[in-house]
């Protein structure tokens, strides 16, 4: 399983003078080009920790699942390479746990996102 990143949905703000304003949802580039991508696919590693509660994630992304399958890594200008967050004690240290709980993050960057 991965999770497929798209841009972001353009969300509504206020901003400092307390005016609505539109927030564009997140684009994905190669990084160092003004190429913007579809998609991506990222394929997460994880480690669960001996507390039970703690879970650092991190992930690679590839142009799509065939890419992924033959090992061609894209290098995208999304600024970070993993996440740590801490879990509910009712939950379990899992790949689904870690699956939803990045995709909690990567929308929180403003990108789309879904298990696949």
């Amino acid at each position: 399983m991965g999770i497929l990143l798209s841009k972001g949905i353009d969300t509504q703000g206020v901003d400092e003078n307390n005016e609505p304003i539109i927030i564009p949802g997140k684009s994905i580039y190669i990084h160092g080009t003004d190429i913007e991508l579809t998609s991506v696919y990222a394929r997460i590693e994880f480690v669960a920790h001996a507390d039970g509660t703690t879970i650092d994630v991190t992930f690679k992304t590839y142009l799509d699942h065939a890419h992924y399958v033959s090992g061609d890594c894209v290098h995208t200008d999304i600024h970070v390479t993993g996440f740590d967050f801490a879990i509910l004690e009712t939950e379990e240290q899992s790949l689904a746990v870690a699956l939803q709980y990045s995709i909690l993050k990567f929308e929180d960057l403003g990108y789309s996102a879904v298990i696949v």
